[in-house]
C-alpha cells in the first residue's frame, strides 16, 4: 500500500471497548453491523476493540502518504481524533472540512479533497 486516507477516523476504541453492548446497539442502529449472533463474546470483542489502536498503526504506516479528513461539525468522533492520528504519523496532510458532519464520503468538497490528494500521489509516483 503507497498511501491511505482516513475519513472521520477514531484514534482509538477504548470507549467502545468499555461498552461493547451500547456499541452493538448504536452499530445496528446505523446499519454498520447486519450480521444475527455477532458478537459471539461480548469479552472477547472488547479485548480485540482494545487492541486495534490506529494510532499506532498512524505511526506505523508512516513515511508512507497519509491523508487524515474530518468535519467540524461531525458529532459521531471528536475532530481531535484526527488530529491525534495526524500527529502519530508525522508528515500526515490533516484537513478538517468546515460544517461537514461525519459522514464525510457523502460530502463534496470532501471527495473533491481526496480526489486532488489521490492525483497528487499518482503524479509524485510517476
Amino acid at each position: 500500500m503507497r498511501g491511505c486516507a482516513l475519513l472521520s477516523a477514531r484514534a482509538d476504541f477504548d470507549d467502545w471497548a468499555s461498552q461493547p453492548r451500547r456499541f452493538l446497539e448504536h452499530a445496528r442502529e446505523i446499519g454498520a453491523i447486519r450480521t444475527p449472533g455477532f458478537p459471539s463474546s461480548f469479552d472477547e470483542w472488547s479485548r480485540e476493540l482494545r487492541r486495534f489502536r490506529p494510532i499506532d498503526a498512524a505511526k506505523r504506516f508512516a513515511p508512507r502518504p497519509l491523508l487524515v479528513m474530518h468535519g467540524d461539525d461531525d458529532e459521531s468522533v471528536p475532530v481531535a481524533d484526527s488530529r491525534v492520528l495526524a500527529e502519530s504519523h508525522g508528515s500526515a496532510e490533516l484537513r478538517v472540512i468546515d460544517g461537514a458532519g461525519h459522514r464525510l464520503r457523502h460530502d463534496p468538497r470532501a471527495i473533491a479533497v481526496l480526489l486532488g490528494w489521490l492525483d497528487r500521489q499518482r503524479a509524485m509516483s510517476a
